[in-house]
């Protein structure tokens, strides 16, 4: 069994590392491509460590200090390839042990890109360190999609956006996530990269309705303004909700496999959904349909 060694950044490593780090978030939204200006630059400010096995890098992290008694972990991560064994854990440990000893009381992490989450949470969690959750993004394969038709059950119903409907989905919005949305402000939001203007798509926005009331919202949504993955512009779930006294007869599911029929549709490689690992029941229900994380955000 190979082991896995950890090393700092030099110059007979420098390069391999520095693909790795862009080869390895070149998909991940809001990732700008790292030139070696920007390597000697972080460089001077924080610790970069490379997790290496057999000779060959496959695992990285980079950390410094945000200001006193807070670190950040800017990137921590692996290949596609190296997923599923949390190779990236020996180099966060040693900017973590970097970090403590220039003084941070807190370190957040961004964009922990490897796997298992929960594999890496059981070692933290053996080591004594706890994490406070923030944000996950899962992503679906939707070659291994296979539409379905929605289980909805009797009594519900599911449309489609319609002309002037931006009233109905704040009041859902507002309903189902305790927000307090404007029609408006349909038009602004920006998470993941969306581009209301460029991506709205009617028939991509479904409600659920309990006679002729609408109860839940689900949107799936292709990102035009995000690079391209897989040869098309991903896709992305949002706003999925259902009002509290509607609950538990499904309508989630229903919601999720209207919009990842919709995508599918469209001819879309991956699509992603955001969430946090608290959200216990909404993980369960994105895992099932083969939702897989993707990058998880935290701190500890």
């Amino acid at each position: 069994m190979s082991h896995l060694s950890v090393e700092k950044l030099n110059t007979e490593n420098r390069d391999a590392a520095l693909s790795l780090i862009n080869d390895a978030y070149d998909n991940v939204h809001g990732f700008e491509t790292l030139t070696t200006v920007d390597l000697d630059a972080l460089e001077q400010s924080g610790l970069f460590a490379l997790g290496s096995m057999d000779g060959e890098l496959v695992s990285f992290a980079y950390g410094a200090m945000v200001e006193d008694g807070l670190g950040e972990i800017r990137w921590a991560g692996v290949p596609d390839n190296f997923r599923g064994e949390c190779h990236s854990l020996p180099p966060m440990q040693e900017c973590i042990n970097y970090l403590k000893d220039k003084g941070a009381k807190q370190i957040g992490v961004s964009n922990w890109l490897d796997a298992p989450y929960r594999g890496m949470l059981n070692r933290f969690e053996r080591e004594g360190i706890e994490v406070i959750h923030d944000q996950l993004i899962l992503r679906l394969d939707m070659w291994n999609y296979t539409p379905q038709p929605p289980p909805i059950k009797a009594g519900y119903n599911m449309r489609t956006f319609q002309e002037d409907d931006e009233q109905t989905w704040a009041d859902v919005k507002n309903a189902v996530f305790g927000s307090a949305s404007t029609p408006e402000e349909f038009w602004t939001q920006t998470f993941s990269g969306v581009n209301k203007k460029l991506d709205f798509a009617p028939e991509g926005f479904f409600f659920a309705e309990k006679d002729g009331e609408p109860v839940g919202i689900c949107a799936g949504i292709v990102l035009h303004d995000r690079k391209k993955i897989g040869g098309t512009f991903p896709g992305v779930i949002g706003w999925t909700g259902v009002h509290e006294d509607h609950r538990g007869v499904g309508l989630g599911r229903v919601l999720m496999v209207s919009s990842l029929n919709y995508l599918h549709n469209r001819g879309i490689a991956v699509t992603e959904v955001g969430t946090q690992f608290y959200r216990t029941a909404a993980v369960n229900l994105y895992e099932s349909l083969g939702f897989r994380i993707h990058t998880a955000s935290f701190t500890i």
